[in-house]
């Protein structure tokens, strides 16, 4: 009787616990804080930043890492901001593009004031950096 009483209660405190310390959405997690913030899907964004020789550009998600980069935005922790950084890098080699860095970063809309004002907010940055640079590949 004890047990699913506890299990929900750990569940509730770790969902809490990581909303307010490591930027997890507090619509995910067990979903506690759902139906108290804005702070979900609609509002959280990922921005990349690719850096190369001759090279410095944003790219938008491509749909082929959308789970990725929804991952990344809404828990912002260094392994899914690093998983999505690969990713793109290897995607970037594979297009044939030169990439020395990726940047990650996790933003989030934050409505505050009067008038009620939505101001953009990063949660979390991540830079992986490859060394040596990725070149494409020769042919």
């Amino acid at each position: 009787m004890w047990l699913p009483t506890a299990l929900l209660f750990a569940v509730a405190v770790s969902q809490i616990v990581l909303a307010m310390f490591a930027n997890l959405s507090p619509w995910k997690g067990g979903g506690f804080g759902m139906f108290a913030t804005t702070d979900g899907t609609a509002y959280r964004f990922i921005r990349l930043i690719v850096d190369a020789p001759g090279r410095s550009e944003e790219l938008s998600v491509p749909a082929a890492l959308d789970e990725a980069a929804l991952r990344a935005q809404l828990f912002p922790a260094d392994y899914f901001l690093r998983q999505l950084a690969r990713a793109v890098a290897d995607r970037e080699q594979r297009q044939g593009r030169p990439v020395s860095s990726v940047r990650v970063e996790a933003w989030r809309i934050v409505y505050d004031g009067v008038p009620l004002r939505g101001t953009e907010q990063r949660l979390r940055t991540f830079t992986l950096h490859l060394s040596p640079p990725l070149e494409p590949p020769h042919e």
